[in-house]
């Protein structure tokens, strides 16, 4: 698909600063509290995961994939769930593997290319629920999630999932996080890495045997080494070359049939060059891509205190195509229309 026209445009010059818009989306806007019902899944490994839902009654659904150590209560998650409500549609966060506020079971936990669970919680909602419509509202590593999930599942993907929309997706992982290793990234790199060795030293006192090598809060300091001791090793790469390659959403791109559309800014500071997969979507019809000036990661703030984000208005100018792209025979003709 040919690439779409930028339409995020900034109001307030500030936010051109890609750091600015990073920060400002994910710490500092404002999004009113969420009052979910939480609904916890057993799978068939002995673990489980929390959905968080919230309900308008309707027979179309938003299946929320946060980000890195991101939940139902994360801001961009909260600002998705409130405009889908006021769409008319229901919404529910999938919290990955312990990131509801409770240690998951087992030793290994949720990664880039975890798409088993997300595959199980689709399943779970179909099979439980009424729904019509579900589309996958992806936000980084959940993009990447849900792009390797409707690319796994290709011709085969259940009849009620319509489509999906990811932001900022690092889908060469190695080489985003290489990018991230960057000095101009090294508050980000000391944010993340806060919270995942506080709970990868957790899994090293349950599973120390599996876990020998990873040392914990001083030598943890980067992707790099946290890949390699601790995510590959949880989660049963042989080496985190290995985890790195299969957990990637881009050699599964050519595979999607499901109308989706990837969002990507030229000024985020957390992907590597590749992560803008221009001839995928330009030789895949169900594939959109549309990338912008600016926005920074999961940014896309136009100005101070905005009643409406553009992330979400996006979205669902999208997702009111996505019919309409389903049922046309060549999508093409969808390719120029602006949002």
């Amino acid at each position: 698909m040919p690439l779409l026209e930028d339409t995020f445009k900034v109001k307030n010059s500030l936010f051109k600063n890609a750091h600015l818009n990073t920060i400002y989306a994910s710490l500092i806007r404002w999004i009113p509290r969420v009052k979910f019902n939480r609904e916890r899944i057993e799978n068939n490994e002995g673990d489980f995961l929390d959905l968080d839902w919230k309900k308008v009654g309707s027979k179309k659904l938003i299946l929320i994939l946060a980000g890195l150590e991101g939940k139902s209560t994360s801001l961009y998650s909260r600002a998705a769930i409130r405009y889908s409500n006021k769409q008319g549609w229901d919404a529910v966060c999938m919290n990955y593997r312990g990131c509801s506020g409770e240690p998951n079971r087992l030793l290994n936990g949720y990664h880039m290319g975890a798409t088993a669970d997300v595959k199980f919680t689709v399943n779970h909602i179909l099979s439980t629920y009424d729904y019509e419509e579900v589309v996958l509202l992806g936000y980084s590593l959940g993009g990447n999630l849900a792009l390797k999930y409707i690319g796994e599942e290709g011709t085969s993907i259940p009849s009620q999932i319509k489509g999906s929309v990811s932001f900022s997706v690092p889908m060469d992982i190695k080489k985003s996080n290489e990018r991230l290793n960057k000095w101009y990234n090294w508050h980000y790199i000391k944010w993340f890495m806060l919270t995942l060795n506080y709970k990868a030293n957790q899994k090293k006192r349950q599973f120390p045997k599996e876990l020998q090598h990873y040392k914990g809060f001083f030598m943890s300091g980067n992707f790099v080494y946290f890949d390699t001791h601790f995510t590959a090793p949880a989660n049963g790469f042989s080496t985190v070359e290995e985890y790195w390659e299969l957990s990637s959403c881009k050699p599964h791109l050519k595979n999607i049939k499901t109308p989706s559309l990837i969002i990507a800014s030229n000024d985020d500071t957390f992907i590597s060059d590749n992560c803008y997969p221009k001839s995928e979507a330009f030789l895949n019809e169900h594939l959109f891509l549309e990338i912008t000036k600016h926005g920074g990661h999961c940014g896309f703030v136009r100005n101070f205190f905005e009643k409406h984000w553009w992330m979400e208005e996006r979205a669902f100018n999208f997702i009111d195509k996505i019919k309409a792209l389903n049922a046309s025979k060549d999508s093409r003709q969808m390719a120029y229309v602006k949002p």
